[in-house]
């Protein structure tokens, strides 16, 4: 009897044994819980085939990936650089294997072009919106939303994809006593990462990484046909018989468009993007591929725009040197195929004279390579003028030539520093501006340049008698603002083509010549009048919300009437 009693009772033990075993071995865990870089309710990363630990999270957005640079710094890349000073990372590109549109603009850069990138600073972590950067960098990017993880793969040639052949599990250990992390189903495919015995170490769709037993897998090697070029050379554009433009000036980080209503009517937007910084033509870029991937969604035209940092002697070294020339063109052409512009908007003020040739010649070697990649080239230039720097420096009729449109500035007509207050852009003053132009560029190219903004002058009258003149730049809606708290009259002065307003204060005289709805209407109607290409706006957001309703009335109505006749 207790022989039988202490089998039954050893028969009990093992019972009790392989249950606890059962329960410490054979359950199912979160996945979450046995990965130790992994937290839970935030965005992992995978780079690779290993879990990254990062003390900073993702953050992701519509458009954008926002990954801390140090990351990429250390695991994708570690030839960039990173500027705390001017919030950039640099990356050259003489070892890196995107491509352009085609093998001639491939062969201009594959010595190497310096580029740079804004950084975005979110509780005192640098991040990189890599969202559209993923050729330049050479990665694969795969954000698996039902798990929240983000896998970043360096670009591949081939690699080894396993077919489950009937559902099992996958494992964090080599053993099939550790726990179920998930469940994978039959047909379900894998990253093969590695071999040890009976196991594979593997990758799942979700973006787990474990073990499951070689038995139940089907391995095949797969070849990619890997894509590294950037862009494709753009299609012809079909312009409306009026280009409707706007300048949208940005400092470093462009505006969020998803935020605002679709203007109606607008054709192109030209984001202030590109200055070129130095005699050597190394180039600043705030360029956003969010911010054109959005225009496009609301149907605009992306013109990005680049500058010479109206700097005459900085533009005086970049036009002595061939080398500084190429580094320009270069530049422009990797950005313009990252950022997939459509255009390039050219704004060079503040030459001297005697540089006049120099700058034509590089404006037409630049427009020549761009056109390689089909892109839209324009030039902005002030109303004719006896002024050298200004005005006389720009070959009026040869960048014509050369050019798809140029811009005519139609106002500054009493700039800020003005000795005399007076109107930004006099209906007279803008018409005479506009005939001048005709005589060197056709109509057909020539965009006329609107003000969304005016000037408040203060005039303070001197111990000597003489008016000291201030000014400051204001937007529609600010002077708005100043009518309404001072309780001003506004009068039409109809040989201005502006209403105009004036008070006193603090012994000062303050004096506005008033850009509005009306102001604009009597400009836009000379783009019909001089049959021009239509009209560019300076700048966007100084402008009040009816403004676009009368622009797209006077221009774009009239192109239908147009239209409608023919």
């Amino acid at each position: 009897m207790g022989k039988k009693v202490a089998i039954s009772l050893f028969l009990v033990s093992i019972i009790g044994v392989s249950s606890i075993l059962g329960i410490l071995f054979f359950k199912s865990v979160d996945p979450y819980d046995v990965v130790y870089a992994f937290s839970k309710g935030e965005t992992n990363l995978i780079i690779g085939y290993e879990p990254i630990e990062i003390e900073n999270h993702l953050i992701i957005e519509e458009n954008k990936i926002l990954v801390p640079v140090e990351i990429i710094q250390r695991y994708i890349n570690s030839d960039i650089e990173i500027s705390d000073k001017y919030n950039r990372m640099y990356i050259n590109t003489e070892n890196l294997e995107f491509t352009l549109e085609n093998e001639e603009l491939d062969n201009r850069v594959k010595e190497g072009v310096r580029l740079n990138f804004l950084l975005e600073n979110i509780d005192d972590t640098k991040y990189l919106n890599i969202s559209g950067m993923e050729k330049i960098l050479g990665i694969d990017v795969n954000y698996i939303e039902d798990t929240d993880i983000l896998i970043i793969d360096k670009m591949k040639d081939a690699e080894k994809i396993g077919k489950i052949k009937h559902n099992t599990y996958l494992r964090p250990k080599k053993s099939s006593f550790a726990y179920k992390m998930d469940k994978l189903l039959k047909k379900e495919n894998v990253v093969i990462i590695s071999k040890s015995g009976r196991w594979l170490k593997v990758r799942t769709e979700e973006g787990f990484i474990g073990y499951v037993l070689e038995k139940y897998v089907t391995i095949e090697e797969v070849e990619y046909e890997t894509d590294r070029k950037l862009n494709n050379v753009r299609e012809d554009w079909e312009a409306p018989d009026k280009i409707n433009l706007v300048w949208n000036y940005v400092n470093k980080y462009s505006p969020d468009l998803t935020k605002e209503e679709t203007i109606e009517g607008l054709d192109v937007i030209s984001p202030t993007w590109f200055s070129i910084v130095s005699g050597s033509g190394y180039i600043v870029s705030n360029g956003d591929a969010k911010y054109v991937k959005d225009a496009h969604d609301k149907g605009y035209k992306v013109w990005a725009l680049i500058d010479n940092s109206f700097d005459k002697d900085l533009t005086k070294e970049l036009l002595a040197d061939e080398e500084a020339q190429e580094n320009v063109i270069n530049q422009i052409l990797v950005y313009s195929s990252l950022y997939n512009l459509d255009g390039i908007n050219i704004d060079f003020e503040n030459v001297y004279y005697a540089d006049k040739d120099r700058l034509t010649n590089f404006i037409d070697k630049l427009t020549k390579e761009l056109k390689k990649q089909n892109i839209i080239v324009s030039m902005d230039m002030t109303v004719p003028s006896s002024s050298e720097v200004w005005s006389k420096f720009y070959d009026r009729k040869k960048l014509g030539e050369i050019m798809d449109y140029c811009m005519v500035m139609t106002y500054d007509e009493h700039w800020a520093s003005s000795p005399k207050s007076g109107s930004v852009a006099s209906i007279d003053w803008v018409q005479r501006g506009i005939e001048k132009t005709l005589k060197y560029i056709p109509s057909e190219k020539l965009l006329m340049g609107m003000p969304f903004y005016t000037r408040q002058w203060e005039e303070t009258k001197e111990s000597n008698g003489k008016i000291k003149v201030k000014s400051k730049a204001k937007s529609m809606k600010s002077v708005n603002e100043i009518i309404k708290e001072n309780n001003l009259e506004v009068v039409w002065l109809e040989d201005i083509g502006q209403h105009y307003t004036e008070y006193t204060k603090d012994n000062k005289r303050y004096r506005i010549w008033i850009e509005d709805d009306k102001s604009i209407s009597l400009k836009a109607e000379l783009a019909n009048e001089y049959n021009l290409a239509g009209v560019a706006s300076w700048r966007k957001g100084f402008e009040e919300e009816n403004i676009w309703a009368v622009i797209n009335e006077v221009v774009k109505e009239n192109e239908q009437k147009v239209a409608q006749q023919e």
